[in-house]
């Protein structure tokens, strides 16, 4: 039984999604723009998956001025909301006051979406680890809309987000049983009787905290664990009467709390010592320090301006039903299309053709506009067609117009796309909508218009550029274009088949107007096989897995690249269902009219299982791609579903700034983790000495690295095994087993929910997900079963410069050091970093040192020879510091003979690689044997008082 390798199953993609996220050397700021103190086109999008509600409308208008009027007074009056689109999906119906111009929910800064069931109804960022840099979306609820009064006023809660957001900053609290992020720690001080402990509240304010505790399973007193600090369903209820002013990132519900915490002086004071996710990864900064950094405000952007009297933003209702996809394909006529013209002597004219006539006859949606431009050193117009809805009666001409196009002349692409925009016949300088460029080479010559002329026209009319660049030779300049208009861009190498061509030309549509997710067809299965072209008999057995999420509209699509011919012989394809009792025959003639495509769609929900194909042709092909897809098996269930990516973000090196990226594969069943699947990411790089093996990247959902948070179903891995400048593209593929779960969020006491309800806080607390784990003890997990899931992802440009000179890249930060059981066997563990970030090379060693003093382990201090450091003699066991695989558990025993009982100590790490590259000093863990709570329970008296009070309330 024959299943490709991994090699082969590459050559599936071979497409890649240009970099949205940001510049090479620094993300984007954002959607929206900020000038004379005003955030304008601020985009609150709403999901296809959301019913029709009317009222939500007035809900979010309400929201957003408070959170309008917040953001004004937070920023020391200096920026509020000026004008906020809602965009409605076109499954409403409801008055809008304008058209699309180029908005998406895809593209949304504030999406409001059916809930991830890990975060419950809690608004949540999606962002990286890195400080300053922005998040990617926020998610919102329908019911956080028009309720959510329990997370407190809204106008606060949603700039704790609008925060990480915009600005790249963190969460100044911790999570109750968080292991990184704790929601009570150990603070530490000496006197004259030496090491003094307390238990304290991990939340970042410039007063005292009034409040009470709860556990969150039982719903009644916090037990302590045996280190004296609250266990990990302790929650902690900071009340009005806690009169702190700041900081929003730690507390926004509290009533008095309207600012961020500063450095610059006592009045918001900033404790960089606390264990939070603003002082991990921003390195103990404050809040209002990395926002002052950014581009909103920093050289006096923005000043503060004291004569805003009304901060209420002005509304702007867009989308609904109305909306119509407009695209026009401005295709590449020039010379080097054909082989006689281009190094390579591959006949990419016949092969964009072929790929443009599938696309219009199987692929593009009815009701879409589509219009085409031919360019080669001028355009022409005439061997195109203006904008036509598309329909099966239109699609006959629109085929024609692209069967007999020729070759003309040189390239001007900036023609091409600015005639695209300006044409009556075409886009009409109308804003919004999208253009497919498809081209192989480079501007030349003398063209009637530059690429900074066609560039701030897209921009200006907010046109998307999807770019197709035909092998190596394509400018590098429009995946610039693209990226500067929020579009894509697709690599299709040469002789890589119809599959890659199809990826690239339905990546066109994908911020069109959003389907349901039950709508939405998930691909399961893709690859392509080259033909031997000396033998002609091909023969081939394979599978494809209909899980229990899909099932219907199974879809097996077969097609042939044979140079435009017809076939000879028929090929003969044969399925058989899971349960080996259904077999279906079929026999299929390739034509010019059917374009070498088969389409085999089942009617009826397809059996769940394992399901074999077979193919046999006595004919030569030059290649056979198979490509199967299916949706959710039932309306009110939602399907397994990947989306692959490349994020961009920055390394400075000494006093150089370099590449920095990550492959990310989000993997989940509607909005709620998957976890435990088994993700690689398949890397195409250039090489200037043949045919290069696509690079095998295990994408890791372990909290460390380029990863966030443990478990929330978001794989990464950052990528650094470079072969030198180029295109690099990227694909994901997501397998999935009897060990592979659903996160379906935690549970809390049938007592406490019928109170409160699911959602902790019940009422306004710290969030209870997700700090640096989305698992918690209480989670609810259901099994996925087998399944695959596929995704081409993107691909970037690596240009002189953005590289470094042999081995700079240095270990990655351990962010997830700990020492656990003082009181028996003390055991330290962290996920290794790689020789280069979270690669899976080893790094040459570990220097774990540890102290009393926290003060000894500072970035000033830590390398001093008086500092103890843990050697193999500290260890118990047959074990050793020998580095292990990166993104790989480190764990040993220590000696518990070195530890006095009763005294706190701290750890801390780095890892250094051969090239003597240092990673960043980890993260501060402590630990202590307290020996009067060795197998005892502790109350606090507080925690006393709420069993009473409790215990009362339930008799």
């Amino acid at each position: 039984f024959h299943h490709p390798d991994q090699t082969m199953l590459y050559k599936t993609f071979g497409i890649a999604l240009v970099l949205v996220t940001g510049c090479l050397l620094g993300q984007s700021q954002g959607k929206a723009t900020l000038t004379k103190n005003g955030y304008d086109d601020f985009v609150v999008a709403i999901s296809p998956d959301v019913p029709q509600d009317d009222t939500m409308i007035d809900s979010i208008k309400s929201m957003m001025r408070d959170m309008s009027r917040v953001l004004y007074t937070a920023t020391r009056h200096r920026a509020h909301l000026r004008t906020v689109k809602i965009l409605l999906p076109k499954t409403w119906k409801y008055p809008t006051d304008q058209t699309v111009s180029g908005e998406s929910f895809q593209d949304a800064e504030f999406r409001i979406d059916i809930p991830n069931n890990a975060y419950g109804e809690s608004p949540y960022t999606q962002q990286s680890t890195d400080c300053g840099v922005p998040g990617d979306f926020t998610h919102l609820t329908p019911s956080y809309v028009k309720d959510g009064l329990k997370y407190g006023d809204k106008g606060k809660t949603l700039l704790h987000e609008f925060a990480k957001l915009r600005w790249g900053v963190f969460e100044e609290h911790g999570y109750p049983g968080d292991d990184k992020f704790p929601l009570f720690y150990l603070k530490t001080v000496w006197t004259e009787a030496g090491q003094a402990n307390t238990a304290e509240k991990n939340f970042c304010v410039n007063d005292d905290i009034v409040g009470y505790e709860q556990d969150i399973v039982t719903g009644g007193g916090c037990s302590h664990d045996t280190s004296g600090v609250p266990d990990g369903n302790c929650m902690f209820f900071a009340t009005q009467d806690t009169k702190a002013t700041s900081s929003i990132m730690s507390l926004p519900y509290i009533s008095t709390n309207v600012n961020f915490c500063d450095d610059g002086g006592e009045e918001y004071l900033h404790d960089p010592d606390l264990p939070t996710k603003q002082n991990l990864f921003c390195n103990g900064q404050s809040t209002w320090s990395v926002i002052s950094a950014n581009d909103d405000f920093k050289n006096n952007n923005n000043p503060t301006n004291d004569t805003i009297t009304n901060t209420d933003p002005r509304f702007i209702i867009i989308g609904g039903e109305e909306q119509v996809a407009s695209i026009v394909m401005v295709m590449d006529v020039s010379k080097s299309m054909t082989p006689d013209f281009n190094d390579a002597e591959v006949d990419r004219l016949t092969a964009m053709k072929d790929a443009a006539k599938r696309w219009v006859k199987y692929d593009v949606p009815e009701g879409t506009k589509l219009g085409m431009l031919p360019f080669s050193t001028s355009t022409y117009m005439n061997d195109g067609f203006a904008m036509t809805d598309v329909t099966e009666a239109a699609k006959n001409n629109m085929i024609d117009k692209i069967d007999t196009l020729t070759v003309k002349g040189g390239t001007c692409i900036a023609t091409g796309l600015y005639q695209a925009v300006v044409r009556p016949e075409l886009l009409n300088n109308q804003e919004g909508n999208a253009i497919l460029l498809i081209t192989d080479g480079k501007q030349e010559g003398r063209c009637d218009n530059s690429y900074n002329q066609a560039k701030n026209l897209l921009v200006r009319k907010k046109v998307r550029l999807i770019t197709i660049a035909l092998g190596d030779a394509a400018d590098a300049e429009i995946e610039d274009i693209a990226e500067a208009t929020d579009g894509k861009s697709y690599f299709v190498q040469d002789n890589s088949g119809p599959g890659d061509f199809n990826d690239a030309f339905t990546g066109s549509t994908t911020f069109q107007p959003a389907d349901t997710i039950s709508n939405t067809d998930m691909t399961i299965y893709q690859h392509t096989w080259d033909y031997n072209k000396t033998n002609p008999n091909f023969s081939v057995l394979d599978f494809f897995d209909v899980d229990a999420s899909i099932g219907k509209n199974l879809t097996f699509r077969l097609e042939i690249q044979n140079g435009n011919s017809n076939c000879k012989s028929p090929i003969n394809i044969t399925l058989i269902d899971p349960d080996v009792t259904g077999r279906y025959d079929y026999q299929f003639s390739c034509s010019k009219t059917n374009f070498g495509t088969y389409i085999q769609k089942f009617t009826d929900l397809a059996k769940e299982g394992r399901w074999q194909f077979m193919i046999k042709s006595v004919e030569l092909f030059e290649s056979i791609t198979v490509h199967v897809t299916s949706r959710s098996r039932a309306d009110n269930d939602e399907p397994i579903r990947t989306q692959c990516s490349i994020k961009t973000g920055q390394q400075a090196l000494g006093e150089d700034v370099f590449l920095k990226l990550s492959a990310v594969a989000d993997v989940k069943k509607g909005n709620t983790p998957v976890i435990g699947a088994k993700v690689m990411a398949y890397i195409t790089r250039p090489n200037d000495n043949g045919e290069l093996p696509p690079l095998e990247l295990e994408l890791l959902d372990n909290g460390s690295g380029a990863d966030v948070i443990k478990n929330d179903g978001i794989y990464s891995r950052y990528f650094t095994k470079y072969t030198g400048t180029g295109r690099y593209s990227v694909k994901c593929q997501v397998i999935g087993d009897q060990d592979t779960q659903v996160n379906d969020g935690f549970i809390v006491s049938k007592d406490f929910e019928d109170t409160y309800a699911k959602a902790v806080p019940a009422q306004p607390g710290a969030p209870i997900c997700c700090g640096s784990n989305a698992l918690s003890p209480n989670s609810k997990l259901s099994n996925t079963g087998n399944f695959t899931r596929q995704s081409a992802g993107g691909s970037f440009q690596a240009k002189e410069g953005d590289l470094p000179k042999g081995d700079k890249f240095p270990p990655s930060r351990v962010t997830d050091l700990e020492v656990k059981n003082m009181c028996s066997e003390p055991t330290l563990s962290f996920v290794s970093p790689g020789d280069d970030f979270d690669s899976e090379d080893l790094v040459k060693s570990y220097t774990i040192k540890y102290s009393k003093y926290a003060g000894n382990l500072t970035k000033e201090t830590f390398d001093d020879n008086t500092v103890e450091e843990l050697s193999n003699d500290d260890l118990v066991g047959n074990v050793t510091l020998s580095p292990v695989k990166g993104g790989s558990t480190f764990s040993v025993h220590l000696n518990s003979t070195k530890f006095e009982t009763g005294i706190v100590y701290f750890f801390r790490m780095k890892a250094t690689d051969e090239a003597k590259n240092v990673s960043p000093l980890s993260n501060l863990a402590s630990a202590r044997c307290m020996p009067s709570a060795a197998g005892m329970v502790v109350f606090s008296p507080i925690s006393l008082m709420l069993v009473l009070i409790y215990n009362l309330l339930s008799a």
